[in-house]
């Protein structure tokens, strides 16, 4: 009951009243509303009588208005960004492996790469973002330097996003338009790859749009197109090994 004394009557067109209820006591009604949804019906007495639709407050009704609230509650919460960007810095930490060799770095000795980049993300779906990513790194072991710029997309699947903290599984393919080899001082010649990799993104924002991203992931990276002057010969290394970093993230 939602009025402090409900009126019964006996006819659907309110003509007579018979009786009332008062407010918080439980009646059992008619499903169906008669009168243009005015009434309901009851019994009382073992005899049809009527009370106003307006007077009452439906089980029904109860329970799809808390669902309405809570459903209101949780939009007005949870903020939605369909766009960020993200300034990042990392090492790549790899194993390298050579085809030939033409100074002191062998095949599968260590080589740390220190890359820095920036990242737009869009939000396409309530679990799946895009990323366009744009790299540049380098690399240096004894006399041998290698750089190069990285630049593609991913896909992130979003694993969580509660509040200000969100956690994404993420998966690249980067193309090297340009790479470099140099030995020393003696030349540097010019190269192309592609890198690809998955690992895992955290953010936690810390105002409305700002927030701070750590993330790490495993890659592999091909690069082709070293030609050096004889009698040096031409290497096309491949790169395998762990991504870690931080970023500053501004999302809208």
């Amino acid at each position: 009951m939602i009025a402090e004394k409900a009126v019964i009557y006996a006819d659907e067109q309110m003509s007579a009243a018979v009786g009332f209820v008062r407010k918080g006591k439980k009646i059992k009604v008619g499903d169906i509303p008669r009168n243009r949804a005015q009434v309901y019906p009851i019994i009382v007495s073992g005899k049809v009588a009527y009370i106003r639709t307006i007077d009452v407050n439906t089980e029904k009704e109860s329970v799809d208005s808390n669902r309405l609230v809570a459903e209101r509650f949780q939009k007005g919460t949870q903020e939605e960004h369909k766009q960020n960007y993200s300034l990042n810095f990392f090492n790549y930490s790899t194993q390298i492996g050579l085809n030939e060799e033409n100074g002191d770095l062998k095949d599968k000795d260590a080589l740390t790469w220190y890359g820095a980049g920036l990242r737009g993300g869009l939000q396409l779906s309530p679990s799946w973002d895009l990323d366009i990513i744009f790299n540049f790194l380098t690399g240096k072991a004894e006399e041998e330097t290698f750089r190069m710029v990285e630049f593609g997309a991913g896909g992130a699947l979003r694993i969580i996003d509660v509040g200000r903290f969100k956690l994404r599984l993420t998966g690249q393919f980067l193309a090297v338009p340009f790479a470099s080899y140099a030995l020393g001082s003696e030349y540097r010649v010019n190269g192309y790859g592609f890198s690809t990799g998955a690992g895992l993104s955290a953010t936690y924002r810390f105002g409305k749009s700002w927030g701070l991203e750590a993330f790490g992931g495993m890659y592999y990276t091909k690069l082709s197109g070293f030609s050096p002057p004889e009698p040096d010969k031409e290497i096309n290394p491949t790169f395998v090994g762990s991504r870690l970093g931080g970023a500053l993230n501004y999302q809208f």
